[in-house]
């Protein structure tokens, strides 16, 4: 490989990684998690057979909100979309346990029965429900991060091979 052909790919590589954006990412994972793990109690509410949908549905939109703000192409960011998706889906069995109460979300939180509504969230959580979860979780990590070219990845592989 020419010297030319280098500098033109530590430029592309150094561009790449100034594009990242982590804390816009943790920001709108953070919002896109409480979103989806509303709707994904509210869903499972509505149609009990759905959640497994719902679930993945999680990992998808935490996803892709992270990967279209951050931009991210290291492993910090499917990692955060993990986390996220796991609590998300921890949320919104919450969610639905409080649903299913017949209460409202806001008068729970600031009453003394929150912990007995988690519990009984935690005490939803089936075989099924955790292999959906493996599903939403596989999704958050597949899409967090910005998908690049051939010519990108061998910037980047070459990059980190010089530092």
């Amino acid at each position: 490989m020419q010297q030319v052909d280098k500098q033109k790919n530590y430029e592309l590589a150094e561009a790449l990684l100034a594009e990242q954006n982590f804390a816009a990412a943790l920001i709108v994972g953070a919002i896109a998690m409480l979103l989806a793990a509303t709707a994904y109690g509210l869903t499972t509410v509505v149609w009990p057979f759905s959640y497994g949908f719902a679930a993945a549905g999680i990992g998808i939109v935490i996803g892709f909100s992270m990967q279209y703000l951050g931009r991210g192409i290291q492993m910090r960011f499917a990692v955060a979309a993990a986390l996220y998706t796991i609590a998300a889906c921890v949320l919104g069995n919450v969610i639905r346990a409080i649903l299913s109460a017949g209460r409202s979300p806001l008068h729970v939180i600031g009453s003394d029965d929150f912990a007995e509504y988690v519990q009984t969230g935690l005490a939803y959580v089936s075989f099924v429900d955790l292999v959906f979860w493996f599903v939403a979780i596989w999704f958050a990590i597949f899409l967090a991060r910005r998908p690049l070219s051939r010519e990108e990845i061998t910037a980047i592989s070459l990059y980190e091979l010089k530092a």
